[in-house]
């Protein structure tokens, strides 16, 4: 890791165990990473403070940045007393940053909130309930202290004090009650606050606000003003778009199973039901949502190459000659070429191209066996044995439950995965499922 920062960076995973840090954090702690390698990160940095190794405690000021996919989250961290020296010695920074920022006293607010909490003690939230009007008390005892050029240059019609006199020409109840949210977080012992708000401005324009306000000491406030009115009118666009993409998939997907369903009316409603099965079962085997979708839409598919078989031969009344069989048996290669061209997750190709093969070689098209059988096809190869025993077929009437059970248990480790039969005999069983 680079050394070279003005700095701290500590790094965890998800669970808050301390993976790495920079020199810096290490001077600054007094540890070695070796000796935080796996340290609860809880146990040593507190709300505002860093617990040192030799149990001092320092006053720090840190932002968390997850990192999901990574399974890691990085801390950046400042140390108060060096904050107030690089914000005296870069005034002119402050003054010519791009973001609006504006330092506030709030010396008042603290003694206030300190003699509140000696009459009403710790719960803010119930007297704000019974006195909703004292935020404006709260607010008035807020003073500015300066702000830079971009604040007076993007907020150039504004006015703290009007504002603090007119709080509801420019907040609408709602928003009171996230300020309200923020100063009980305040009133907790909060030292960083970053909160969206709705603001409307003396042009009677809506803005979607982001406040980042930091404390650096116990009376003074730097609060960064960000405007995202327009990130968020994009990222509501955004979400329509994908929303409308979502449904067009579904539907696309939709119409395609339905597609073999008007050719084969004995497998009217098939695929829909092996859905919801083999949807069932994944989620008993504790399967993630984007694999149960994949195998849902699979599922929906898994016969669509069967529209290139004949009609005769799959609405034949009779048993099928062998050349007829060998003609059925094509139909998941067909499904898998109709597909493939068709940006869905791998799991669905597999399962369209794979769902007839046994763990035993017996099955087909490429006669796969064992390991080589995804075990999102092996759910997959169980509902639809069992769709397709219990319903009606030209050649036979639909066979019990029971029996159908009794089949599959049979094969159970020979042609199907042991853990999938078990939980698929568990639902109908004991927790009621049916194919109805």
């Amino acid at each position: 890791m680079r050394d070279d920062f003005d700095f701290s960076i500590l790094i965890t995973d998800l669970d808050g165990k301390i993976l790495d840090c920079n020199k810096s954090f290490e001077r600054l702690s007094g540890y070695s990473k070796e000796e935080l390698n796996g340290v609860d990160v809880e146990d040593i940095l507190k709300i505002d403070k860093l617990l040192t190794k030799n149990q001092n405690k320092k006053i720090i000021h840190y932002h968390v940045f997850p990192l999901t996919k990574e399974n890691l989250s990085i801390y950046i961290i400042y140390e108060v007393e060096k904050i107030k020296e690089i914000c005296e010695e870069n005034l002119l920074v402050f003054q010519e940053s791009p973001i609006p920022i504006v330092e506030l006293d709030i010396g008042d607010l603290v003694d206030y909130l300190k003699t509140l909490r000696r009459v009403i003690g710790e719960n803010l939230e119930t007297y704000f309930i019974a006195y909703p009007d004292a935020i404006f008390e709260l607010i008035h005892r807020i003073k500015p202290i300066k702000e830079n050029n971009a604040f007076k240059r993007e907020c150039v019609d504004f006015s703290l004090e009007n504002f603090k006199e007119n709080l509801f020409n420019y907040f609408t109840p709602q928003n009171l009650d996230i300020i309200k949210r923020e100063i009980i977080k305040l009133y907790n012992g909060g030292k960083k606050l970053d909160f969206e708000l709705e603001f409307i401005d003396p042009n009677y324009e809506i803005k979607t606000l982001r406040c980042i306000i930091s404390i650096f000491e116990e009376k003074r406030l730097i609060a960064y003003i960000v405007d995202i009115t327009e990130q968020k009118r994009l990222q509501k666009e955004l979400k329509s778009l994908v929303s409308k993409l979502e449904h067009y998939s579904q539907q696309i997907i939709k119409t395609l199973s339905s597609i073999i369903e008007h050719k084969d009316p004995y497998t009217a409603n098939h695929q829909r039901r092996v859905a919801e099965l083999s949807k069932r079962i994944a989620q008993e085997m504790k399967f993630s949502k984007d694999k149960i979708d994949a195998i849902y839409i699979g599922d929906l598919l898994h016969d669509i190459g069967k529209i290139a078989i004949p009609g005769e031969i799959l609405n034949k009344p009779g048993k099928l000659t062998p050349i007829e069989f060998e003609i059925v048996k094509t139909h998941p290669l067909k499904g898998y070429d109709i597909l493939k061209n068709i940006d869905f997750p791998l799991e669905v190709l597999d399962i369209v191209y794979h769902h007839h093969e046994r763990l035993d070689g017996t099955g087909y098209p490429d006669g796969l066996k064992n390991g080589d059988i995804s075990l999102e096809v092996g759910i997959v190869a169980v509902a639809d044995v069992v769709e397709a025993m219990s319903s009606h077929r030209p050649y036979r009437p639909p066979l019990g439950i029971d029996t159908v059970l009794a089949e599959i248990e049979k094969g159970k480790g020979i042609k199907y995965y042991e853990e999938v039969v078990d939980i698929c005999i568990n639902l109908f069983r004991e927790k009621g499922f049916n194919l109805s």
